[in-house]
């Protein structure tokens, strides 16, 4: 019965095409962007292709990735990284210089979440053997996500994904089969993209297959729009006004979205 009625209900790709480009004309108008870990002068200082400078960069990026794996507001997330940044406490890790009985007594941090995160960076660098491998840039794309996941010990899942997708949106990395693997299928993400019919997979796909399969899904529908629109990745999904996770009939009716198989099972237009 649930596999016929999101069967009657499924866009057809020129109503996920006007989707598509519905959300990345919304997202283009909007002043929201996701947050730049690296700052101009870091990526600059990747490009320039000192090994070591480029572990250090990437080693802060998948800190904040692990950072943001946390159940927090990302503007909660932020400030606690601004704050372990400024005592440098992420370069303290990757040099091997962390105290961890200093941390215990005068964390720049209060929130047990985020000092649990710390746990996360310390794997990561006792890794780094691993995911430099990746390093300047992935010689087997197919397995990015793999080891940044196993490396992680599987903090990074979706964020994995954050990882690839932000080295790519700053030409750190080519896009040559990395851009599958560059659509973060968190879980806002797979409810809105699978609510709003975009793509035919369950939204509680939360296995690391699951995950890739989703992430190349959305890459997929992205091309329906043209090659241009794939450049946005997921952001137009993720940072969209639409709250289609906390949908209800009252938003429904609201909702500007062209199509939307939620809306349609619900018997709206």
């Amino acid at each position: 019965m649930e596999a016929a009625l999101a069967q009657s209900c499924a866009l057809t790709n020129v109503e996920r095409r006007d989707d598509i480009l519905f959300l990345i004309d919304r997202y283009e108008a909007s002043s929201r962007r996701p947050l730049d870990v690296l700052d101009d002068d870091e990526r600059r200082r990747f490009g320039a292709g000192d090994a070591r400078a480029q572990r250090r960069l990437f080693f802060k990026l998948l800190c904040y990735g692990a950072l943001a794996t946390q159940p927090a507001p990302e503007a909660v997330v932020q400030a606690d990284w601004r704050r372990l940044a400024a005592v440098g406490l992420v370069d303290d890790v990757f040099d091997n210089a962390f105290d961890p009985y200093r941390f215990a007594l005068a964390s720049p941090i209060t929130r047990p979440d985020s000092k649990g995160k710390v746990i996360d960076f310390l794997r990561l660098a006792g890794t780094r053997d691993q995911w430099s491998r990746l390093l300047p840039q992935p010689a087997e794309p197919d397995t990015v996500v793999d080891l940044l996941y196993a490396c992680s010990g599987g903090a990074l899942k979706s964020r994995a994904f954050w990882v690839v997708r932000e080295m790519l949106r700053h030409d750190l990395w080519p896009g040559d089969g990395l851009t599958r693997q560059a659509c973060v299928p968190d879980g806002r993400v797979r409810k809105r993209a699978a609510r709003m019919g975009l793509v035919d997979l369950p939204e509680r796909s939360d296995t690391l297959d699951d995950m890739k399969a989703f992430s190349a899904a959305l890459h997929a529908v992205l091309g329906l729009a043209g090659a241009e629109a794939r450049a946005s990745f997921d952001l137009p999904l993720s940072l969209a006004d639409q709250r289609c996770e906390v949908c209800d009939e009252a938003r429904m009716a609201a909702c500007p979205l062209p199509h939307c198989r939620w809306r349609r099972a619900a018997g709206g237009a």
